[in-house]
Order: C-alpha cells, then structure tokens, then sequence
C-alpha cells in the first residue's frame, strides 16, 4: 500500500515480534513514503539498535534529530546507542543534552549516572544528584 502509516504499524507489529528486519523494510517502506517524518526515523533507529546495527542505528536516530533538534527521544537514543558501543563519555554528552531539553525525563538520570561511572566520572555523581545541568553541559558540551 501506499500509506506510510500501514508500513509504520506493521513496522511496529514486527518490532514486537522481534521479526527486525522485516520491521526494517516496513520502516523503510514508511520512509520512502514520508522521508521527513522524525519519529519513522527513531522507530527504524531503535529496530536497527534491537537487530544489532548498532552503526545504522546511530545514523537513524541523527536524521531523526536533524529534522527535530528538541525530539528528547532520540537524544536519549544516541546517548543509549553511544554506551551500547562502550563510547560512555558520548553518550553522557547526548543524555545531558536530552536533560537540557527535558529535566524530568528520570530514565534519562538513570542513563547518565550509568554512564558516568562506566567513563569514571564518579565526580560528578553530585552534580546528577542534585540535577546540576550547568555544570554538566559545562563539562559535556555538543
């Protein structure tokens, strides 16, 4: 069909199956139909980072941000996308920015402090505590 919508649902349908790369085709489908939909890319990002691209997930999630600068979610993706490839002090720098535009996103907090002790930033464990984002952005600036 041509209804970006249908391949997005059956995207969705496969993802849950765990059938990912026929998730990936229905989001591309979805994509070919609608190219400048920022949460299609995050959802073919986020199948691909299931499916163990995490590379293609990354540059998923960046169109995604190129289209929506403030879309937390994928911010907060590329931070996850960043640790999942051991790249911990990156993806401190993209959950501090997803915090930036979203200070209650908790799940966002959790990732960070993770973050922060795997790159042995133990010191600014404070600053998360207290939710100090000066001082992070200071410290992890994009």
């Amino acid at each position: 069909p041509a209804d970006a919508d249908v391949h997005a649902v059956l995207g969705v349908l496969a993802h849950l199956s765990r059938d990912y790369d026929e998730a990936i085709s229905a989001f591309n489908r979805a994509l070919e139909l609608r190219p400048q939909d920022y949460s299609l890319w995050n959802k073919l990002g986020a199948t691909q980072a299931n499916s163990a691209r995490s590379a293609d997930a990354m540059g998923a999630y960046q169109r995604a941000l190129d289209l929506k600068p403030n879309y937390v979610r994928a911010w907060c993706n590329m931070g996850i996308g960043y640790a999942n490839q051991g790249r911990y002090e990156e993806s401190v720098a993209y959950y501090v920015q997803a915090l930036s535009l979203n200070p209650r996103a908790e799940s966002a907090w959790g990732y960070l402090r993770i973050s922060l002790g795997c790159c042995g930033r133990v010191d600014l464990m404070e600053a998360v505590d207290r939710k100090d984002l000066d001082l992070l952005q200071k410290e992890f600036p994009l």
